[in-house]
């Protein structure tokens, strides 16, 4: 099984090959870091989002807004109580809450609910998302298949 640290070890690697121009063809323009960024996300199939401190999604991977079943920019600027069913919503703040007032990252199991009707038991990483200057922006989540 592989861990949420070799997940992020992964991306970080896939994001630092993809920003590096001399692997592109002669011809190709270099992608800005923004759009690497945005494709190395949206090619990993595990749920990826980051909220402020405030519980408003600013952004996530399309594999997200496919659990969601919108566009992402449907999903953007909204919180968990206007995405999830209220139960679910307010579990999602309570984690949130203890990583943010702990300062490190925390894992849960949870069960997750595809438009379709598809449940899926993922676990969740939860690490506060760091700025530039070291302050916490919010939260960065990634969550992973366990049992479909």
């Amino acid at each position: 099984m592989i861990s949420m640290k070799h997940v992020l070890l992964a991306t970080a690697v896939a994001i630092a090959l993809a920003t590096s121009n001399s692997m592109l063809p002669a011809t190709a323009q270099p992608m800005s870091q923004v759009d690497t960024v945005t494709t190395a996300l949206n090619s990993m199939p595990d749920i990826i989002f980051y909220k402020d401190t405030q519980g408003i999604y600013r952004g996530g991977n399309t594999a997200w807004a496919a659990l969601l079943g919108k566009p992402l920019d449907q999903l953007i600027g909204k919180s968990d109580l206007d995405l999830f069913p209220v139960e679910m919503a307010k579990s999602f703040q309570a984690f949130d809450k203890a990583m943010l007032a702990g300062g490190k990252p925390t894992r849960n199991k949870e069960w997750l609910v595809y438009p379709n009707g598809k449940k899926v038991y993922v676990e969740t990483l939860k690490t506060p998302w760091i700025g530039k200057n070291g302050q916490v922006l919010g939260v960065l989540g990634i969550s992973r298949l366990i049992k479909p």
